[in-house]
């Protein structure tokens, strides 16, 4: 599929889009074609009610505890006493340009967003960064593990400071915790500009072909199973 270059930002999930299906991306984000409706009942309709449940504990919103952090209780009690008195966050939203320069969300040149579900300012040189996930704690290991590489480049590009950083995965549903730990050095520059090598590769595309398989097709939005009719490379499910 051939097409304008995209000049918009990337996220995360964008890029993970892009590398499994160019042409997933390009109907979802640049043509915006027409999606299938989520039920009420989807797990990401439920992942999304139980983040804004944790946002709100934490910044005391409410006193009303999510209906699934029983788990990871001290966690997130401890979570709220650090925003209580001021060192932690939620919700960050940090912006980027292509040279990694911090730069608001919606400003001029901004080429990469990332938002943080819990930010933590432990010391000058310290942060913890927390992201909350739904569902199982196992199975995608390699996207787990790249999420909070990411984050990490995104924390030491923002503070010049920073120079001991753990990023968390919050697994609320079986209470256990992925802890990553970084530190300044040569191994943030490696990761940087592997991501950038990525996101390059997704900012000067032309040509965005779909990549068809069982796998990515299940998963897919435009899908046959879903019946939108965007997507004729779609491989019929088993």
């Amino acid at each position: 599929m051939t097409a304008n270059k995209y000049d918009g930002a990337w996220s995360f999930s964008r890029l993970m889009d892009y590398e499994q299906c160019p042409y997933r991306f390009y109907l979802k984000v640049v043509a915006k074609a027409e999606q299938p409706e989520i039920p009420d009942d989807h797990p990401m309709v439920r992942g999304r009610r139980i983040h804004e449940e944790v946002e709100h504990y934490i910044s005391l919103q409410t006193d009303a505890f999510p209906s699934s952090g029983k788990k990871l209780q001290e966690l997130l009690a401890e979570c709220r006493d650090r925003y209580d008195h001021g060192s932690a966050t939620v919700e960050e939203k940090w912006g980027f340009t292509t040279d990694w320069a911090p730069v608001g969300w919606w400003e001029d040149g901004v080429w990469c967003r990332m938002a943080t579900d819990y930010h933590e300012r432990v010391d000058t040189d310290a942060e913890i960064i927390i992201d909350w996930k739904t569902g199982k704690s196992f199975g995608n290991e390699v996207k787990y593990m790249q999420q909070m590489q990411l984050y990490s480049v995104g924390a030491f590009m923002r503070n010049p400071k920073l120079e001991f950083l753990d990023v968390k995965l919050a697994f609320l549903d079986d209470g256990k915790v992925r802890i990553k730990s970084f530190q300044r050095g040569d191994k943030i520059n490696k990761l940087t500009a592997r991501f950038t090598e990525r996101a390059m590769r997704l900012s000067n595309t032309v040509d965005f072909r779909p990549k068809p398989s069982l796998m990515n097709c299940k998963y897919c939005p435009f899908g046959s199973q879903h019946g939108t009719g965007a997507c004729l490379h779609a491989v019929e499910p088993l």
